[in-house]
């Protein structure tokens, strides 16, 4: 489809052209499912915040939810993500890590940062797990992203799963403690009222939300993030 330029608009329409607004950032929303409608495949949720949104499902949209695991569950090979806190001893450590399933490999590949100061996620393959004692250890983890920095360092998103234009290593500790789940897929059933939920859910143009997935509390285990 041949798309015009703005000057070609302006021309047609004899009006000031107009910018448009940049896409929202995606928007993280916790809290409980108030009800779920199958027919219009449409979550109402209860927020961490009080108030009450309502959420649609694109079309095969994810409903994932976690089982509990230990650092000695990972094995190389394994894809896996990890929201991680800089510390002062140059390391990064490990918040929580997660385990997806071969179903998701690739899923947000690279590293980059999060929301607050020194905190980065990190969705790699593993490569070695070191010292491995009871939910403790050392992950080192390989990587797809989209920018080299002059230090040789690779930062972003991945092009695509196993894509792109740099490969980094990293290695990430694991501390006693740190919840590490495993990532199961399920369906729309396990969208029960009161289950606890987390979501990204983007903003359209009309201002309604819709999201691509949905984790959700399973067997008394609620989301992380």
């Amino acid at each position: 489809m041949r798309v015009l330029s703005a000057a070609a608009l302006v021309g047609i329409l004899a009006i000031p052209p107009v910018m448009a607004a940049p896409p929202l950032p995606p928007q993280h929303i916790t809290g409980a499912i108030n009800a779920f409608d199958p027919a219009t495949q449409t979550l109402s949720v209860k927020t961490s915040a009080g108030t009450t949104v309502s959420v649609a499902l694109v079309p095969n949209a994810r409903v994932i939810a976690n089982e509990k695991r230990t650092v000695a569950d990972i094995k190389p090979g394994d894809f896996v993500a990890s929201a991680a806190l800089m510390g002062k001893d140059g390391k990064l450590h490990a918040q929580e890590v997660r385990i997806f399933p071969e179903a998701l490999r690739g899923l947000g590949e690279g590293q980059y940062g999060m929301d607050a100061p020194n905190r980065s996620m990190t969705n790699a393959t593993v490569v070695v797990v070191n010292g491995v004692a009871t939910n403790a250890g050392t992950l080192r983890l390989s990587f797809h992203g989209s920018a080299k920095a002059a230090d040789g360092t690779c930062t972003g998103h991945a092009t695509g799963p196993g894509a792109g234009t740099c490969t980094g290593e990293t290695e990430i500790e694991v501390a006693p403690g740190v919840p590490v789940t495993l990532w199961v897929l399920g369906d729309t059933s396990w969208l029960v009222p009161g289950m606890a939920v987390s979501i990204f859910a983007s903003t359209g143009a009309d201002g309604k939300l819709s999201a691509r997935g949905v984790v959700v509390e399973r067997n008394g285990v609620k989301p992380l993030l």
